[in-house]
């Protein structure tokens, strides 16, 4: 046991610490079984003698981490040349399209958290890369998470040093044991507060002037969500019961179910609409919604059965509607936050946004996003449409918004 620790203390107590340490934190990202915090919080108790020197700790454990998250970020870019081929399944393609979201939205805040998240830091890097994370904005993040998590294990190690100052394998000890407590802390507040989140969420129980029970709905109808011109309601009942909005250019047949919605409700989206395109029905641009951009965006959801929502979206693309329509029960198969392109046009791309008691929260838009195409000025009169529904929508904002639009 004692020699033992004087080889420790050799070590530990050696200028060659610092490299260890770094190249430790390294290979860290790349290979999580590379017990680096154990090791940096274990040459940190010994610190408290004077040898190490803390700050030499902190930034050899902040250089290497950063140095070895760089190098499993350049690995995730260089894998996602092969993504188009994971999209043929379903599941794959979702989850990258949710991950995408959330690096768009929250990226830095994942690469610092990944940071103090067992498994996280590689799963966050390496993520970062395959999802074409600006690679000046990761290391800025990077960078600060890296910092932080060598502050926050050099002073848990000073901390065990200074309290067993005589005892140093006890001062290791009692260093991780900190480590491990708040980590497992963490965690713990993490799922409560989700599972309060779960209990809490805002839900589609409660309208203006409206009795809507949601049972027995479920496989039936669907909350279409609207962020263009169908926001107004008379321009949907044009789509529903058929007929000319005011200042279009076409007439619509209408939906084999010609009933109007069993309810609506004002809410709004995280993400952004962008006019491109040219439009048949009204000139100029075409409102689309891409969910990757921040928000938000005014929206009107309406409660119609699937059946009615397929028609929609078949008119929308200026196809009659027919019977059984693929997309009545798409909507249903697809999980709360994945897409689904049903083709190039502009509206074949399926959002399901939340799901609401088992109905499903939905939207269409097109299949590029706002930064791939050239955008297109709207034309008055689908502009005077959409003003008509956005009052509509700020109307209802009385009403309970969805989780899909609290992101």
């Amino acid at each position: 046991m004692d020699l033992a620790l004087e080889l420790l203390t050799a070590t530990l107590t050696s200028p060659w610490v610092y490299l260890l340490i770094a190249v430790a934190a390294a290979l860290d990202s790349l290979m999580p079984i590379v017990p680096s915090e154990t090791l940096l919080i274990t040459a940190a108790t010994f610190a408290a003698t004077g040898h190490p020197h803390p700050a030499g700790l902190i930034l050899a454990a902040a250089g290497g981490a950063l140095l070895g998250d760089l190098a499993a970020h350049l690995v995730g870019r260089f894998a996602a040349t092969g993504v188009g081929r994971w999209r043929r399944w379903a599941r794959i393609a979702n989850l990258l399209d949710s991950a995408h979201t959330v690096f768009s939205r929250r990226g830095g805040t994942v690469l610092i958290a990944g940071r103090f998240v067992p498994g996280g830091r590689s799963l966050a890097t390496i993520g970062s890369g395959l999802l074409g994370f600006p690679i000046r904005t990761f290391l800025f993040w990077d960078g600060i998470g890296s910092l932080a998590w060598a502050l926050y294990s050099t002073v848990i190690g000073l901390i065990g040093g200074m309290i067993f100052e005589d005892r140093p394998l006890l001062g290791v000890a009692v260093g991780i044991g900190i480590a491990l407590a708040i980590t497992g802390s963490a965690e713990l507040i993490r799922r409560l507060c989700r599972r309060r989140r779960g209990h809490t969420r805002h839900r589609f129980t409660e309208f203006q002037d409206r009795d809507v029970t949601m049972a027995g709905m479920s496989q039936t109808y669907v909350w279409y969500v609207s962020y263009g011109s169908n926001m107004a309601r008379d321009r949907l009942a044009c789509y529903l019961q058929g007929g000319r909005p005011p200042g279009a250019m076409v007439t619509y047949p209408g939906a084999r179910d010609a009933t109007l919605p069993r309810a609506e409700a004002g809410i709004e989206l995280p993400g952004t609409i962008y006019f491109a395109g040219e439009s048949k029905v009204w000139g100029g641009g075409m409102a689309f919604y891409d969910h990757f951009l921040p928000g938000p965006t005014p929206a009107k959801a309406y409660l119609i059965t699937a059946e009615q929502f397929a028609d929609v979206a078949a008119q929308e693309m200026h196809r009659p509607p027919e019977p059984d329509s693929p997309l009545e029960r798409l909507v249903f198969d697809l999980a709360a936050g994945s897409s689904h392109s049903l083709g190039p046009g502009g509206y074949e791309t399926l959002l399901v946004l939340d799901d609401v008691d088992g109905v499903p929260m939905v939207t269409f838009t097109a299949a590029h996003r706002s930064s791939d195409v050239e955008h297109a000025q709207p034309q008055e009169p689908y502009l005077a449409m959409l003003r008509t529904g956005i009052a509509e929508v700020r109307a209802a904002s009385g009403l309970p918004l969805p989780a899909a639009a609290q992101v």
